[in-house]
């Protein structure tokens, strides 16, 4: 009888060990071990929009938007996507899901978003949202949405510079910020070609601001010297030939004259006009209206964070879970990441 006593006793106190042992192993494990939570998809024509459970309000709002905005931004280049392809938002901080983190790690820290057109995947940083040249969510989408776009039309023929200035345009018109950015860097120092800009997208966040409002500008010049179809025009035409000859066809002149007759302009009117007239003054309204322009995009980020805190957790309709966490991407990065 004492002997089934002990032999109860014994086999509680393994059971207890045990129970300990799997308590402290549990308790041990890091957030990169534990699985992941399946990613929300939602589906706007063929574009997947991607986010984890807890941006589920974010999402569906950007849904929301999107059904609006990428239809216009179709008709604006006058092609539609190849294939599906999908953009991802990804929340402040370091993500726990392996699949953005993934992607985060692919673009530079500043990038509002990105696009890597070879994958058919891009991301938009949340909290990096309203970053020059972008004034929130739905206009990094559309931005992104038009490299993709481009990809499909013309693949690698566009220079990067062409694809970043219709990119920019494309939702936006030209505003007190780009004002502010492009006299700053062409008062400041030069004009850089075209040519040169490509690999200023990829170094530090001023001198792609700088790109950006370049390019921007130079398309912007180009619409209004050679009508409102030049962008739909160059694109059709770089389907079948080198971007100058493309260019050429589409304007009738050439690349090099276009340029030259944009910096003359350029420049007289971002630094040579306020050179001449005093830069104090000018500088002092634009920083003027470039303080009133941030305060209401700030009040205008506020009230629609308001209005997304107020739908979360109601909103997950039509958001369905992604059963792999989103899928995965190749180990190596390829060639091009457009921002």
């Amino acid at each position: 009888m004492r002997r089934t006593i002990d032999g109860a006793r014994f086999a509680t106190r393994v059971l207890a060990a045990l129970a300990a042992v799997a308590a402290s192993c549990a308790v041990g494990i890091g957030a990169e071990e534990r699985p992941a939570a399946a990613l929300l998809r939602i589906e706007v024509g063929d574009c997947v929009l991607e986010a984890p459970p807890a941006e589920a309000g974010r999402l569906q709002a950007l849904a929301e938007r999107a059904r609006t905005l990428l239809p216009r931004v179709e008709a604006e280049l006058g092609t539609r996507a190849a294939a599906p392809y999908r953009i991802a938002l990804i929340p402040p901080g370091m993500p726990d899901n392996p699949v953005l983190r993934d992607l985060d790690a692919r673009a530079p820290p500043w990038a509002a978003g990105f696009m890597i057109p070879a994958l058919r995947a891009g991301a938009i940083r949340i909290a990096e949202a309203d970053r020059y040249p972008f004034s929130d969510i739905g206009s990094v989408l559309a931005h992104e949405a038009t490299h993709m776009l481009l990809f499909d039309a013309a693949g690698t023929g566009l220079p990067r510079w062409f694809g970043e200035g219709v990119a920019t345009g494309v939702e936006r018109a030209w505003g007190v910020r780009d004002v502010l950015v492009h006299t700053s860097s062409v008062l400041t120092g030069r004009l850089p070609p075209l040519a040169e800009l490509d690999a200023a997208f990829d170094a530090s966040d001023d001198r792609a601001r700088a790109a950006y409002a370049a390019s921007f500008d130079f398309l912007l010049f180009a619409v209004r010297t050679y009508g409102p179809d030049v962008v739909r025009d160059v694109v059709r035409e770089a389907r079948a030939r080198p971007f100058a000859e493309a260019w050429r066809e589409a304007t009738g002149v050439s690349l090099l004259r276009s340029e030259a007759d944009w910096r003359r302009g350029s420049l007289l009117l971002y630094r040579w006009i306020p050179a001449i007239t005093g830069t104090t003054a000018l500088w002092s309204g634009i920083t003027l209206l470039a303080l009133l322009a941030g305060a209401r995009r700030r009040a205008r980020s506020r009230r629609i964070r308001e209005q997304w805190d107020a739908e979360e957790g109601i909103v997950r309709t039509g958001a369905r879970a992604d059963g792999d966490a989103g899928g995965g991407f190749p180990p190596e990065p390829p060639d091009e990441v457009v921002h």
